[in-house]
């Protein structure tokens, strides 16, 4: 059954690409409702204050909400949504140089440097996919 899974996404390529933005999309789902609602235990763990003000970490929660809806956008249309999923990927990459700059530029928290490694892999993942969709296009056309 494990190899059907991968043959079915590896032979369809827009089912590869829309699978690796809904597993994008629910992480940037579960992040930013955790931003928003900052829970202290989870605050702490991370090396967080969790009696700091509330309001940054709260508008990037927001920020992560409205990618997850561009992300779920270009899952389930790719050709119509073809730009957000360029827009996803520039995302990433800004997000992965940001946060591991910020950690050894500012402040080393092993959670930035961790969802710094963690963005740069969904980038990847989303631009070897959407490179596939797009060789095959090509191939079909």
């Amino acid at each position: 059954m494990h190899g059907d899974y991968k043959k079915v996404l590896l032979n369809h390529p827009d089912k590869l690409l829309s699978a690796v933005l809904v597993l994008v999309a629910i992480h940037s789902l579960a992040f930013g409702l955790t931003l928003i609602a900052q829970p202290a235990v989870l605050m702490k763990f991370a090396g967080f204050n969790p009696d700091c003000d509330h309001f940054f970490p709260a508008q990037g929660g927001v920020f992560h909400l409205i990618m997850f809806v561009f992300y779920l956008m270009g899952a389930t249309q790719i050709e119509k949504y073809h730009h957000f999923i360029v827009l996803s990927i520039f995302i990433k990459a800004v997000a992965t140089l940001f946060l591991v700059t910020y950690c050894f530029i500012a402040e080393f928290k092993w959670i930035i440097f961790l969802s710094g490694i963690v963005d740069g892999v969904m980038g990847l993942m989303i631009f070897l996919a959407f490179q596939h969709y797009l060789r095959s296009k090509k191939l079909a056309a």
